[in-house]
């Protein structure tokens, strides 16, 4: 914007940046120069920006200012995507007019000083970007990191052109590894976070791409669209649920958790260390697993690796070390560069289990012989582990060693994979048999659905629901979970006692009728379309996988192994 704006002006500058808690920064500006009207970017973000806005609202009103926000998402505030409508307006808004291509110097033909009166733009103290150092950023997070993405609406569409005419064909079959992920996905997520290209510029772009598609290439971009639309339904889930940042969907075993840590078992299998070590380790990539350590130490300098990596570190966390989600979210989400609250928390508590249908246990080992046999991913961000030029890297603990089989300048595992790993699943799933079988118990109260979309007494459609809302115990889970996406048309939601085995939110899980849409349960892709009658895939768009038969007497949770 900043570039754009010096072409048009002459190379002044039209970007003013300043530092400040958000209502008293707008005050000064309003005693110097009285605002009329405030423009902004519809935001989906954590509980901090939340109560941020509700501050600049009170603000607005009091000084008689009107705030306009302009959606730049397909997120819709105040309507659930379980509702019949979500789907027709999201669709709705993929399809309208894009603006036409803005001309190169608009003030060219102007009359009465238009380009003079443009580079005299009231700029209050305007000394271009603020540092790092200016603004007071701690060391740690001050330092920018040399090998991210960089920026820019210009880079974002070559990104996007790179991916449809280039790139895209391995997208199917590449997303899983660390080293085909980092070209065959399309890497345009840090632009949709930061809005330098909208999710309908990409859209329309792919649907035109599509029409001309064969083969491996129509596979692709259909695994893609389903990606996208995966991606606004999780926005719009956290836009009416944003508590879920601080509380798990279901608190079933929130009893086990002491201090950051849940006690899946003795405390013995965590090899002596304390939870701030096990932390400190996970944040550093020092955890003696080299794929791990590979996959943070790569975020920490790139700030991207693909999703399958993504969520065998929350595994990680949660299932090995016995981590609270909660206490790796800001790290995870300062690292990533396409940090969104609307994906992170909703991904987060479904990679560590909270959401009390799924559980997702990773074996970082076996994902390392898969994902990455030769080591090449390892090698390229663990350099004590470069010298090892066979597949013993993925292992290094079994390397026979003078030291005691410790590779030189490399740390030792942090805790045993298998013992771990087994202990928290054993607890697990022992919880989610008692709570699908409604069995008794001090804790049984914690188990009605914290789903509810809106609080009571609030009705009105622009209000957000957010973290200072209980989740209400008015709904019954077991009733959301049996709500059949297949009979959620557009003549009305289906009666909650007929059903199928859904996923939250009403998007099948596993079986279910051969319409509507069914997710995956190796790589999690939402296949079909949950308002279409059309036969939904027979197999996973994106790894192929065979969509699972219906099995009426299956209990509604999946546990999905992937060790």
């Amino acid at each position: 914007m900043d570039g754009h704006l010096r072409m048009l002006g002459g190379g002044a500058e039209y970007i003013t940046t300043r530092r400040g808690e958000a209502t008293q920064v707008f005050e000064d500006l309003h005693t110097w120069r009285p605002i009329m009207r405030l423009l902004s970017h519809e935001e989906t973000g954590h509980g901090l920006s939340y109560a941020r806005d509700r501050r600049m609202t009170k603000w607005c009103r009091s000084h008689g200012v009107e705030w306009r926000q302009l959606p730049q998402s397909t997120v819709v505030r105040g309507l659930s995507p379980a509702d019949e409508s979500w789907y027709e307006t999201w669709h709705a808004h993929l399809e309208s007019f894009l603006q036409v291509e803005a001309e190169e110097d608009p003030f060219a033909e102007a009359e009465g000083g238009a380009k003079q009166a443009l580079g005299r733009v009231l700029r209050p103290g305007g000394v271009g970007f603020l540092g790092p150092e200016t603004l007071g950023l701690p060391p740690g997070r001050a330092a920018d990191r040399p090998q991210r993405q960089k920026g820019g609406e210009s880079r974002a569409v070559d990104m996007l052109r790179s991916f449809l005419l280039e790139r895209g064909e391995k997208y199917s079959g590449g997303i899983s590894s660390p080293n085909s992920a980092w070209t065959a996905c399309s890497r345009l997520s840090p632009y949709l976070a930061w809005g330098h290209v909208s999710v309908r510029t990409v859209w329309q772009q792919v649907e035109g791409r599509k029409q001309g598609a064969k083969g491996k290439w129509a596979k692709s971009l259909r695994a893609f669209v389903c990606r996208l639309q995966w991606r606004c339904v999780y926005s719009q889930r956290f836009e009416m649920r944003c508590w879920m940042e601080h509380r798990n969907l279901c608190p079933a075993w929130e009893h086990l958790l002491q201090g950051k840590t849940y006690m899946y078992g003795n405390d013995a299998l965590l090899g002596g260390k304390t939870e701030e070590e096990r932390l400190q380790a996970f944040e550093q990539g020092r955890t003696g697993f080299p794929l791990v350590d590979a996959c943070m130490r790569c975020l920490l300098s790139t700030g991207w690796v693909n999703f399958r990596m993504r969520c065998m570190l929350v595994s990680f966390a949660v299932y090995n070390l016995w981590l609270d989600w909660r206490a790796v979210a800001a790290h995870l989400g300062r690292c990533f560069l396409d940090f969104e609250p609307g994906i992170h928390y909703p991904q987060l508590q479904m990679q560590a289990g909270t959401t009390g249908i799924d559980m997702r246990c990773y074996s970082v080992t076996k994902q390392a012989k898969e994902q990455d046999p030769k080591g090449d991913f390892i090698r390229r961000h663990v350099p004590e582990l470069f010298g090892i030029r066979d597949a013993s890297i993925l292992e290094p603990w079994k390397i026979k060693c003078p030291n005691g089989g410790v590779v030189a300048g490399y740390v030792p595992r942090i805790v045993d994979e298998l013992k771990t790993s087994k202990a928290s699943k054993t607890v697990i799933a022992e919880l989610q048999e008692r709570f699908l079988s409604g069995g008794a118990g001090e804790r049984s109260r914690h188990l009605a659905a914290p789903l509810n979309e809106r609080p009571a007494g609030q009705k009105k459609r622009n209000q957000r629901f957010c973290e200072d809302a209980e989740p209400s115990d008015e709904l019954d889970i077991m009733a959301l979970l049996s709500q059949s996406a297949s009979k959620r048309r557009r003549g009305g939601a289906a009666p909650r006692q007929d059903a199928a085995a859904t996923g939250l939110g009403g998007l099948a899980r596993g079986g279910g009728s051969a319409a509507g849409a069914w997710a995956c349960p190796r790589c999690t892709l939402l296949n079909g379309n949950e308002s279409s009658t059309a036969p939904s895939p027979a197999e996973c768009e994106a790894c192929g996988l065979p969509r699972p038969e219906e099995s009426p007497a299956t209990p509604a949770r999946i546990t999905i192994e992937l060790d």
